[in-house]
């Protein structure tokens, strides 16, 4: 396989978009082209309905070594702080888009790679692959979202642990405390995370859609949980989506959902 240019690509398996990010060299290290890629890819992915699941990857055997460093400490505050807002786009589009997305991680996802990840619904990583949010290496502290997400998934005391010593984890220890959700044969992270979207392309994408909404506001209270709750649930309701979902019920068939 040819190697990729530096940037974001984008493939289509059916409904499956698969996204590759690919810095030559660099291990993937996160670069200002491959952030206005995947920004332009999920937001026109999330305007296309034949798009049920998405597939987050690094080309050549590596998610993602972390951010480009190659320019720090050439920009002004505001540099900086404009680049950081410009990220932002992308990670609410993955945690808040519609479509559930699936990171499949091989070789490293340290530092932005390892937010970039954690972004993502289900992380499937290699049973080599090493996580790190590797910031305080360089005297940096979590972007990406990595405060938001981190903590929901191993809690605040792992969080701090992991955050402020850079500990590096393994696949299977990554799975034992949540940071990971299933892990795979070495190389074989692509492969378990398509089958994974998969099972997600096969919902109801306006139920997922609104139930990843949801879930990217907590913690609510329960007065506003509730408020959202008949709100979404209200609108699904009326959709062609539930009546096939209890046709097929009764009939005891698998449902066939078209986002309707």
């Amino acid at each position: 396989m040819a190697q990729l240019e530096r940037g974001t690509h984008l493939t289509r398996e059916g409904a499956i978009a698969i996204l590759t990010m690919s810095n030559p060299g660099k291990r993937n290290a996160f670069s200002v082209e491959m952030r206005e890629d995947l920004t332009r890819h999920l937001e026109d992915l999330q305007r296309d309905s034949s798009c049920r699941a998405i597939v987050l990857q690094g080309a050549d055997g590596c998610f993602s070594a972390g951010g480009d460093v190659s320019g720090f400490g050439t920009k002004t505050v505001i540099d900086y702080r404009a680049g950081l807002i410009a990220s932002h786009r992308f990670v609410r589009l993955l945690i808040t888009g519609e479509k559930p997305v699936v990171a499949a991680v091989e070789g490293y996802a340290y530092g932005a790679g390892l937010g970039l990840a954690l972004c993502c619904d289900q992380v499937v990583a290699a049973r080599d692959a090493k996580l790190c949010a590797s910031f305080a290496k360089i005297g940096l502290m979590p972007d990406m979202g990595l405060l938001w997400t981190l903590p929901q998934r191993v809690g605040v005391g792992r969080a701090k642990e992991m955050i402020m010593l850079a500990t590096v984890v393994g696949a299977e220890e990554g799975l034992g405390i949540g940071l990971v959700d299933e892990v795979a044969d070495s190389g074989g992270a692509l492969a378990a995370a398509m089958a994974l979207a998969e099972r997600f392309a096969a919902t109801a994408p306006s139920a997922t859609g609104l139930t990843k909404a949801m879930l990217a506001r907590h913690p609510l209270g329960l007065e506003d949980q509730l408020e959202w709750e008949a709100q979404g649930q209200g609108l699904l309701f009326t959709t062609a989506d539930v009546a096939e979902g209890v046709a097929a019920f009764r009939a005891k068939r698998p449902a066939t959902f078209k986002g309707e």
